[in-house]
């Protein structure tokens, strides 16, 4: 007997009402996602409500949904708190995983470019040097967090389908400026480590009433001899990780004018970086963020956003470092003075 198949169905075209009727729903979940998002991020001009946005994107840079922006991110746990991994339909179609059915779509804000053209001619516009301009704008689309997807029948466990998601540790140690405490000994050799990555040496000794700075002219960094050792780390983790590695040192005139934002930026690296480690720092987390309240609320959107995502992208390059070839050098390059020394 002869084996008879199905064909599948040609694939229709859509029509030209049918694609407008769907840019015109996208457009308007375009605008639904901007407006749940200026919502979130204006509910950050409070140092709790801040202080718990970093606990958040903490939490998400030691998962698959690190790779996103901040912005992003934040849409994606307003809608999926529970998300650790997220992809399209057709990329979890790739991983051998399929979306269960009734799962509600996740949206997010992807960035498109497009070449600009000339109004009159309707050719490509070009600028002085013949090159194409082109525009950036930004479309919704929909994702799926690994929670909404089961495996195919096909799935071999030994695929490396499954996602490893680090969480941060449970076991938290609270400690305060003037309160003793301890931190892990992996903590001070990374951020020393990292110094060194930055091409800076790290010292302790007497920095008056400041808890530590980094030098740029000398390439140093100074921590007070007269904190605990737990706060040394953070001290260390807000110069290194964040105003090292984030340019603040190379650029003294753009510090001291927008002072506010770099502070908030370092101070809030550096709460990360301490809870990445099992510290909890208890300090008041950018007490200036409530100074920006009082300012024209685009503006005040803007600057809350450009510090997520630059506090985002610090953090996620150290743990990125941690586990580097260059880390272990790194290392062995900081600790030769001390093994001079012994």
């Amino acid at each position: 007997m002869a084996r008879t198949t199905t064909k599948r169905p040609a694939r229709r075209t859509p029509t030209a009402a049918q694609q407008a009727a769907k840019a015109a729903e996208r457009e308007q979940q375009t605008e639904e996602l901007h407006r749940q998002l200026t919502a979130a991020v204006m509910g950050l001009v409070t140092s709790e409500g801040w202080t718990a946005m970093l606990a958040q994107l903490a939490k998400a840079s030691a998962t698959d949904i690190g790779r996103y922006s901040a912005s992003n991110i934040i849409l994606i746990l307003i809608q999926c708190p529970q998300a650790t991994a997220v992809c399209s339909y057709n990329q979890w179609q790739q991983r051998r995983r399929q979306v269960m059915k009734g799962e509600k779509a996740i949206w997010i804000n992807a960035p498109m470019t497009g070449k600009k053209k000339d109004d009159e001619s309707g050719e490509v516009a070009a600028d002085k040097d013949g090159n194409a301009r082109t525009y950036l704008r930004f479309k919704a689309v929909h994702v799926f967090d690994a929670s909404q997807t089961e495996p195919m029948w096909q799935h071999n466990p030994d695929d490396g389908l499954y996602f490893i998601t680090p969480a941060l540790p449970g076991q938290v140690k609270r400690f305060g400026a003037d309160t003793p405490g301890e931190a892990p000994a992996e903590m001070r050799q990374s951020l020393e480590a990292y110094a060194v990555h930055h091409g800076y040496r790290v010292e302790t000794g007497d920095t008056g009433t400041a808890r530590g700075w980094a030098q740029p002219s000398t390439r140093t960094i100074r921590l007070s001899d007269k904190v605990t050792p737990a706060q040394a780390c953070v001290t260390l983790a807000h110069e290194v990780a964040g105003h090292v590695a984030l340019a603040h040192t190379e650029d003294p005139m753009g510090y001291f004018l927008h002072r506010g934002e770099k502070e908030t930026e370092a101070d809030s690296v550096a709460h990360m970086i301490a809870a990445f480690y099992g510290v909890d720092a208890t300090k008041k987390v950018a007490p200036y963020i409530g100074e920006w309240a009082g300012g024209e609320s685009k503006e005040v959107e803007r600057m809350l956003k450009a510090t997520a995502e630059n506090v985002r992208k610090a953090f996620r390059a150290f743990l990125e470092f941690r586990e580097s070839p260059e880390a272990a050098a790194a290392l062995l390059a900081a600790q030769e003075p001390a093994l001079a020394a012994a």
